[in-house]
């Protein structure tokens, strides 16, 4: 029977510590030829317990507890209706408690033939549970279909976007992190880089989600989640999403009943298996705050990267011994194996700073 951790780095590390005591503790007592092989099996896993303290060390480092208030006009751009209540749910809660308003914009649509209704009447019912009407959710589907490359949809849907904010007038902006997880996602970010102007007076925030980035200094929780494997498979750790750059993340302090409140409305969304995103998605809402002068290009370096790593594991070795030696997700969802490349979407030079396109 396995043991699933969720948002506990600490029970998946000391699982690793105790499993490098025990088999330094049997290597000490053997003798004979299982010695050297005891020792093996308690360096390596000793080596897994380094990574995962490391790791705890650099949760630590990277957050940054803030507060949400005073309560203001609050935009979320979602790709798809899940995203919104994944990346922002108990911060939209948050803001309609305190007063503020909240507003949702989805701007792709299922391509599954009578799924965009039911997933929006999902989005109604979870926006439901944190105050918002019907009427603050704005389905505006302009981007380019999952697995095709248009760059002349990409700039309507700029004007579109930019029509969208300018109408709302908003305080603060939380759109998907650029961070190779899924082309929608980075697309909407991305677009977000080209449509922001210097007189904005807004704040936008990244929210991450999930893709195949992993770093021992940035992606903490991925760090863990990949040595807890190795405890003969009886532990998996789910952790909350990590960022793809050195950026602080962000978590607001939020009350029990907002958590309570993304809960509930991550029990929506029954099509995309509500189960699961109750039990991995419940974390406190994360943000990283937009970096305006980053190289538009990709989400992070791919050449030296351990996604390029695992992909060259797919082509010698067989599927199944590369996926356990190197597991990730293999590239970025609609571009699958490789990564998302905002300038081949865009088809022109990437913006540097805000107002430049």
């Amino acid at each position: 029977m396995k043991l699933r951790i969720y948002g506990r780095p600490w029970l998946a590390a000391s699982l690793l510590f105790a499993a490098a005591g025990a088999c330094w503790l049997a290597a000490l007592r053997a003798h004979g030829n299982l010695s050297p092989l005891l020792i093996a099996v308690a360096v390596f896993f000793s080596a897994l317990s380094a990574l995962s303290g490391w790791a705890l060390w650099r949760i630590q480092v990277m957050l940054r507890h803030c507060s949400w208030t005073p309560p203001g006009r609050l935009l979320i751009l979602a790709p798809h209706e899940d995203d919104c209540a994944i990346a922002a749910g108990a911060i939209g809660a948050c803001n309609q408690r305190l007063g503020g308003e909240t507003r949702i914009v989805y701007l792709a649509q299922d391509e599954t033939p009578g799924r965009p209704d039911v997933r929006a009447s999902e989005a109604r019912a979870a926006w439901a549970i944190a105050g918002v009407a019907a009427g603050n959710l704005y389905h505006l589907p302009v981007l380019p279909p999952l697995r095709r490359r248009d760059p002349q949809q990409l700039r309507a849907a700029a004007r579109a976007l930019r029509a969208a904010i300018d109408e709302f007038r908003p305080d603060a902006v939380i759109v998907p992190m650029f961070e190779g997880g899924h082309i929608h996602h980075d697309m909407l970010a991305g677009l977000m880089g080209v449509i922001a102007a210097p007189g904005d007076r807004f704040a936008v925030f990244e929210a991450p989600e999930y893709g195949p980035y992993v770093s021992l200094n940035h992606t903490p929780h991925r760090v863990i989640a990949l040595c807890a494997r190795w405890l003969l498979g009886l532990v998996s750790y789910y952790g909350p999403p990590d960022g793809v750059d050195g950026r602080p993340i962000e978590i607001p302090r939020l009350g029990a009943a907002d958590l309570a409140t993304k809960r509930r409305m991550l029990s929506c969304f029954t099509s995309q298996n509500a189960p699961s995103l109750v039990a991995t998605r419940s974390y406190p809402d994360r943000l990283v705050r937009m970096d305006f002068s980053r190289q538009w290009r990709q989400p992070f370096g791919f050449v030296h990267s351990y996604l390029r790593l695992a992909l060259a594991a797919r082509r010698i070795l067989p599927d199944a011994l590369a996926s356990t030696l190197l597991p990730t997700q293999l590239g970025t969802i609609g571009r699958e194996g490789a990564l998302t490349d905002w300038q081949q979407e865009w088809q022109q030079q990437a913006p540097q700073a805000r107002g430049q396109a």
